[in-house]
């Protein structure tokens, strides 16, 4: 007479790859949970009967291993697995795998500008930052990192890490937004306001030498002293060198455009006094007038 068939619908082994069953597996024991983190996207169950005869269903497809899809981040999904014993018999065990929600961490890690220094000193809770840059310098180069290594970031609107920005004219103040997004879709804004010195123009107007070929200067030449003498025994004519302590100053000798440190073109001299006006202009287009009057006696 042959047996009875067997009614061990009991599970001998159950595990989930990746994560771990809570509790531990046990074939009394039904139900049980698993944590896996946002990332993961689908799950791997495997389950072995006790009875070689039964059959083992996962959600429904008849196998002892099956790949499950989860559902979206944050979500929980119940996985059956139902094992029917050779006498029919059957018994279901219940794993629900809670997939851990998307983070929410948008702060940046590290934020450095180049050329230049961040003021305040970089720290992920503020959120506004000034830098000070010279005015030859036309862009800068951020760069910026993010806590969650999920979490994305763009700078000026470019999705980038490090990304060189070009800045307005000198003088001139350009913000630059560092926008973090977080998995979850949440944001936050860092702002750097770089500002860029406006050129500073030299002021200079002053001479470093001047002479004049009819005769020696009276007083000798200084460059704080603006008006000279000089006596020509004889002579028809003169010319007048002066050179500019700045060399971005430009000058002009009896009104015409003359060049630092070369002689000027022949100036005729009348009996009598004769004067000849130097005008030093500054970059910044300040003038000094240096007045040389020369008295030809012959």
């Amino acid at each position: 007479m042959e047996g009875k068939p067997s009614k061990d619908a009991n599970l001998a082994k159950l595990t989930v790859t990746p994560g771990a069953l809570q509790p531990a597996f046990s074939s009394d024991v039904t139900n049980y949970t698993a944590n896996v983190e946002s990332s993961v996207i689908s799950i791997t169950v495997t389950a072995q009967p006790q009875d070689a005869g039964a059959t083992v269903s996962i959600n429904g497809q008849t196998t002892t291993s099956r790949s499950v899809s989860l559902g979206a981040a944050g979500s929980s999904t119940p996985i059956l697995i139902e094992v029917t014993a050779p006498n029919g018999s059957e018994k279901t065990y219940t794993v629900l795998v809670n997939r851990a929600a998307l983070g929410g961490n948008n702060n940046l890690q590290s934020l450095t500008v180049s050329p230049g220094t961040l003021a305040p000193a970089f720290i992920a809770s503020t959120l506004n930052y000034s830098v000070n840059v010279a005015s030859g310098v036309g862009s800068i180069t951020v760069t910026a990192q993010a806590q969650d290594a999920g979490a994305t970031v763009s700078i000026d609107g470019q999705t980038t890490t490090s990304r060189s920005v070009s800045l307005g004219a000198e003088g001139s103040s350009t913000p630059i937004s560092i926008v973090v997004t977080a998995p979850n879709l949440s944001e936050k804004t860092y702002t750097v306001t770089v500002n860029r010195a406006a050129i500073v123009l030299s002021g200079n107007n002053n001479l470093s030498a001047l002479a004049v070929s009819a005769g020696p200067l009276v007083p000798l030449f200084d460059a704080t002293i603006t008006s000279y003498d000089v006596l020509a025994i004889i002579g028809a004519d003169t010319t007048v060198t002066a050179t500019v302590a700045d060399s971005t100053a430009t000058l002009t000798i009896n009104g015409l455009q003359t060049t630092s440190g070369v002689p000027s073109a022949s100036i005729a001299l009348a009996l009598g006094p004769n004067q000849i006006a130097i005008v030093v202009t500054a970059e910044n287009e300040a003038t000094k007038t240096y007045t040389v009057t020369i008295t030809r006696i012959l």
